[in-house]
């Protein structure tokens, strides 16, 4: 054994490198930490199962494999906070801005909490301001139900362990019931939704604009007073937003 690797702890190297996986994937199983890392399946179920415990990992809700838990969802720094992503995702927010005339903002989730990365003002008299570096409950906020959209089950779970919600606008969803039923929804839609949930008054619409993992998935969103905010308003917005992000 080398002078190095005489320092090194198995078990605990072992369970680093599981951690290192999960931060760039949804799901790992124990035959894929078996396999990748040259351990024995016993080997990776155990070290799995002591992450479970210290919930860094969760069970899915498939029962197939395990997903990143809540400790690792807050302590994980999610890839598209970096510079690079916010320069990117300027021309699709001028684009928005331009062709709507209303607000639009990047948004990433933070564990239960949503952050606005960057934005544009609407060029309406009336509009709902400028939002850049507000963090708000994920729950209350049409970017941050369908961010928690891509979570399972479990680790919404683990996020919002009571059932009662924080209120914010008149009409938040302030039960986890009423916002899994809602994340059922907007899982089978591809868009989320808010009509004075975060506040009064305002009424937003939100789809996924990049990531392919919980740690780089980012929302673009756009907001408007509730008096150009009708169903049907919302979604030829949300048609337009879905082209511009298909042509970007």
């Amino acid at each position: 054994m080398s002078a190095e690797n005489q320092y090194i702890i198995g078990s605990l190297d072992t369970g680093l490198q599981i951690l290192e996986l999960m931060l760039n994937r949804d799901t790992v199983t124990v035959t894929d930490i078996a396999t990748e890392l040259g351990v024995a399946r016993s080997t990776a179920h155990r070290a799995l199962t002591t992450l479970e415990r210290r919930h860094f990992v969760a069970l899915s809700s498939s029962g197939r494999g395990y997903a990143a838990g809540p400790r690792l969802v807050e302590i994980g720094s999610p890839r598209c906070l970096d510079p690079q992503s916010r320069i990117e995702a300027r021309p699709i927010l001028n684009r928005v801005l331009e062709e709507t005339e209303e607000s639009v903002h990047t948004s990433l989730l933070l564990g239960d909490q949503l952050l606005v990365v960057d934005g544009r003002r609407s060029k309406h008299r009336v509009d709902i301001g400028l939002r850049v570096g507000m963090v708000a409950p994920a729950h209350g906020m049409a970017g941050g139900k369908l961010l928690l959209s891509c979570l399972s089950d479990d680790q919404i779970f683990a996020l919002f362990p009571d059932e009662s919600l924080l209120r914010l606008g008149p009409k938040t969803l302030s039960t986890r019931t009423a916002l899994m039923d809602d994340i059922a929804e907007i899982r089978q839609n591809g868009y989320a939704v808010a009509v004075q949930e975060s506040e009064r008054g305002v009424s937003s619409i939100a789809l996924l604009l990049s990531g392919a993992s919980w740690r780089d998935r980012m929302a673009i969103v756009i907001s408007v007073p509730v008096e150009r905010g009708s169903w049907e308003e919302l979604m030829v917005l949300k048609d337009r937003l879905k082209g511009i992000i298909a042509d970007s």
